[in-house]
């Protein structure tokens, strides 16, 4: 039971850590680290609908469509009727919201690689194959 235990304890802390840096990534951007996470996978896909990035989030479609109001009002993303599904919104990134999600990408990308260079040279290959089975892992509990 110990190793399950030592899991535990250190996969709480590394959490806590990456949201840490998610908290610091959306204040770059002046949003919600969950608004942050949202124009970071509307900016990857190009175009999502209101029910594909509430699954990809992890929440309710109603708490993404409400997440997504405010992001349409501050004028960070635009919705419109989906084309071949006149039901299905599709949700694309403003400008400004593409400017957001450029500054959050970039902000991320500093802060993982200052990370990065924070492990032991000798232990950074082992870090990577733990973190990708670990990825694998969540992908997997999430239906990727």
């Amino acid at each position: 039971m110990a190793d399950q235990d030592r899991f535990a304890r250190v996969v709480v802390t590394v959490a806590r850590g990456l949201g840490r840096v998610g908290r610091e990534r959306a204040r770059a951007g002046e949003v919600t680290p969950q608004q942050a996470e949202a124009l970071q996978i509307i900016s990857d896909r190009g175009a999502v609908s209101t029910s594909t990035l509430a699954q990809l989030l992890g929440i309710d479609p109603s708490t993404a469509s409400r997440n997504l109001s405010g992001l349409e009002r501050a004028g960070f993303i635009t919705r419109k009727k989906g084309a071949d599904d006149g039901r299905q919104t599709d949700v694309r990134l403003s400008p400004r919201g593409k400017r957001t999600a450029d500054t959050i990408a970039a902000e991320s990308a500093k802060a993982f690689t200052d990370l990065f260079e924070t492990i032991p040279r000798a232990d950074r290959a082992k870090v990577l194959d733990g973190l990708e089975v670990l990825a694998r892992c969540l992908d997997v509990e999430r239906g990727g």
